[in-house]
């Protein structure tokens, strides 16, 4: 018998898993681009939303927005010219999903003004440096570096 948390992440990569490979299949030439980021979302999730405890209103309405959010994804990549721009649209979308589950973690009640490990401000630095790369002013690398270190240095909250 799994928890509901365990149930929840295997919804997670069920979900995932769908529609990696629908944009595997619409996209062929972007392949191997898109696999990598839907394996870096996969891993980010996974520890965004591990021992999770959001009710099943919050956790229904995070799900739906995750899933308009992979479709819209897959919506931009067939507006891609070219690898290196299916590649930043898969880096930016992709890391803003991610980034939506770990402010779901942060929408439980008594999370708001807890954080001893300061989760939220490796968040709020990831989310920075997104809007960074999207705007030209960073690196895929510094984007990598700064959603591992949200997701090494994430406290169990």
């Amino acid at each position: 018998m799994t928890s509901q948390s365990e149930d929840r992440v295997l919804d997670l990569h069920r979900r995932l898993s769908g529609a990696e490979e629908t944009a595997t299949e619409r996209h062929a030439a972007y392949a191997e681009a898109i696999r990598g980021s839907f394996g870096r979302l996969r891993a980010g999730l996974e520890h965004a939303h591990a021992g999770s405890r959001v009710d099943d209103q919050d956790w229904a309405a995070y799900v739906a927005g995750l899933d308009r959010g992979l479709d819209e994804l897959d919506r931009e990549l067939a507006h891609a010219a070219d690898r290196p721009a299916a590649e930043e649209k898969l880096l930016v979308h992709a890391s803003r999903l991610e980034l939506a589950g770990w402010r779901l973690r942060f929408s439980l009640p008594g999370v708001a003004r807890s954080d001893p490990d300061g989760v939220r401000d490796r968040l709020a630095a990831a989310e920075t440096e997104l809007d960074r790369y999207a705007s030209g002013a960073s690196s895929r690398e510094d984007v990598h570096r700064t959603f591992d270190v949200l997701r090494d240095g994430r406290a169990d909250i």
